[in-house]
């Protein structure tokens, strides 16, 4: 998996997938759930992003675990 080049003018899913180190269908989840930011442009029906767009956000799934908290004696 090689990562994508910062400059190009658009990343595709599959760019995105290998600069987030998940699997295309992991990507293609994500964007269908909504957990990516919007597509910057449609070429077709593909999706692309700015890489900027890809770079400032945080890589979906990637959350606090919740069930690792204390429980406060309330």
């Amino acid at each position: 998996m090689s990562k994508p080049d910062p400059e190009a003018d658009y990343w595709t899913l599959q760019d995105v997938a290998d600069h987030y180190g998940i699997k295309y269908a992991s990507a293609r989840r994500y964007r269908t759930r909504g957990e990516l930011p919007k597509e910057d442009k449609l070429f077709g029906r593909s999706p692309v992003w700015k890489p900027a767009t890809i770079l400032n956000h945080e890589r979906p799934g990637q959350g606090a675990r919740t069930d690792l908290q204390e429980q406060s004696d309330a």
